[in-house]
């Protein structure tokens, strides 16, 4: 978020309500109590729509695109998340303001101890590797932890103190399991309706049992009157987690879910139509044509990802080298290019991961690369969406194949650039997408052989099959948009919120039984 002296307005995060902070936040509560607002990690870049559509510039992949309509409807909506500012020790953290047209975003500052422990520490170190299901990556530390609630408790401070009854909150993505559990803390009542979205995997039970603070983070999770999750595999296992962490505890039967909480599986989409005009403009044809001139006219199998082991890159280097070694046919006919945006620069496991990467693309080019031709062409650099779509419009195949994602869009982005003469997508069956286009070549990354084949019945797909494949994959992605997964997602926490406030209504008007005492004997329930 860019932020002026002019527009900016900012206020302490842990002021008290009858300070002269809450005076400044007056301004933003017009209209309070139909409004949506988003909480999510970090605040993403907010432009007008008319930017996005004239630059390509990427947006929290595509949640931007997605929530805005909703954000602008009514009195305008309000987007809450970290500014991306690390204060030293000493120095208060503030929450600025700043419009952008009906849309309010609130940047939150936080200590520098704070985002190392709660983000690097945690979220990166703790959570990132075991929803995605790589438990000896995982890095337990009480200390990461409990910046983590701490984290959590700031945004709550910073999101109560605007919200009235009637506003809807939806809160994304791991950082803020506990968001919902500390609002009520707060005092914000069942009037407002709080929905949680994860966009990464929630991962089996075994697996998210290996925090000593499972039960915990599930409990958190149960405050929502919503959780939605990419697929039904992932809410499966979320429901799974809840039984088997929380159903009983000390030999007594116990159910922490409140039969309110409606659990659901979500597949974010993308906004199609952009990607369409980018790869058939006339300066997409351009860095077409110059691609085919770099490659000299040979096939392409195109790779787009974030520079992150679960993205399965390195697995997809040893595949294309068992490709060249049991097809050698594709030798000098093939070109394989991975671009790999960076990410978590400064992370020690990031740091070895791209050491990993870039010697397996020396060890392949070095075995089977000629003088005129260099087999991977690896780029670790971030383009702008419009560049991309040009990139996708030229391959011949699009290999995505992470270990384990919640969705992966770069799939649906290469399906929606595709022209005349469709390309052929390879896709991992362990990456959410893959519920969704069945008609893609779905393969197992781990399995080198297995996946070399499919790369190499990729490359021979008749044209035929290939646009019968491509006509069912678009008309996919045309329908399940990024626009309508939030109308969906919206419709559903206003029902289940709906059903939740007509329960606490029934419960009220029932006969009171007189409290009986549970827990440990210390005031702490069971």
């Amino acid at each position: 978020m860019t932020t002026t002296a002019a527009n900016e307005k900012t206020v302490a995060p842990g002021a008290p309500l009858g300070t002269a902070a809450k005076r400044a936040r007056r301004p933003a509560l017009r209209g309070a109590g139909r409004r949506l607002v988003v909480v999510s990690n970090r605040l993403p870049e907010l432009v007008s729509a008319a930017d996005l559509r004239e630059k390509g510039k990427p947006q929290a992949g595509g949640l931007v695109t997605a929530l805005r309509p909703a954000l602008e409807a009514a009195a305008g909506g309000l987007w809450v998340g970290w500014s991306g500012r690390s204060v030293p020790k000493g120095v208060r953290p503030r929450v600025r303001r700043e419009r952008f047209g009906r849309v309010t975003a609130l940047g939150i500052d936080l200590a520098e101890a704070d985002v190392e422990g709660h983000y690097n520490g945690f979220c990166n170190g703790a959570l990132w590797p075991l929803c995605h299901s790589f438990p000896e990556r995982v890095r337990i530390d009480a200390q990461s932890y409990g910046r983590h609630r701490r984290v959590n408790r700031i945004f709550a401070r910073a999101v109560a103190r605007l919200l009235a009854p009637g506003d809807r909150v939806w809160v994304h993505d791991y950082h803020l399991f506990p968001l919902a559990r500390e609002l009520r803390a707060l005092g914000v009542g069942r009037a407002t309706a709080i929905g949680f979205f994860l966009h990464v995997p929630f991962p089996p039970h075994d697996v998210f049992s290996i925090l000593p603070w499972a039960a915990e983070l599930l409990e958190d999770l149960c405050a929502y009157d919503l959780v939605g999750f990419q697929t039904a595999r992932y809410a499966e296992n979320y429901e799974q987690a809840v039984e088997r962490e929380l159903g009983a505890r000390e030999g007594r039967p116990r159910k922490p879910r409140p039969p309110r909480q409606r659990v659901g599986a979500y597949p974010i989409g993308i906004d199609p139509r952009p990607y369409e005009a980018w790869s058939s403009d006339r300066a997409a044809a351009r860095r077409a044509q110059w691609l085919r001139e770099a490659v000299r006219g040979r096939r392409i199998i195109l790779g787009v990802d974030r520079l992150d082991y679960t993205k399965g890159i390195a697995e997809r280097l040893r595949a294309f080298a068992r490709l060249l070694e049991r097809f050698p046919r594709w030798r000098s006919r093939v070109s394989f290019i991975q671009i790999s945006a960076p990410s978590r620069t400064r992370v020690a496991d990031y740091i070895r991961h791209r050491r990993e990467i870039e010697e397996l693309v020396g060890h392949v080019n070095g075995r089977f690369g000629e003088a005129d031709w260099v087999p991977i062409r690896y780029l670790f650099r971030s383009y702008e969406q419009r560049e991309l779509a040009a990139f996708y419009r030229e391959a011949d195949v699009c290999f995505v194949s992470p270990l384990r994602d919640g969705m992966n869009l770069v799939a649906k982005e290469y399906v929606a650039c595709q022209a005349a003469d469709p390309g052929v997508l390879v896709l991992s069956r362990f990456a959410g997408a893959a519920e969704e286009l069945k008609e893609a070549v779905l393969v197992n990354p781990y399995d080198l052989d297995g996946t070399a084949a499919a790369l190499d019945r990729a490359l021979r797909m008749p044209r035929e099959e290939r646009e019968r494949r491509q006509a069912a994959l678009l008309a996919r992605v045309r329908r399940q948009t990024a626009q309508r997964w939030a109308a969906r997602f919206l419709a559903d926490l206003a029902a289940a919120h709906g059903r939740a406030r007509r329960a606490k209504g029934r419960a009220d008007l029932a006969p009171k039984a007189r409290a009986q005492p549970e827990g440990d004997g210390a005031g702490r329930p069971a």
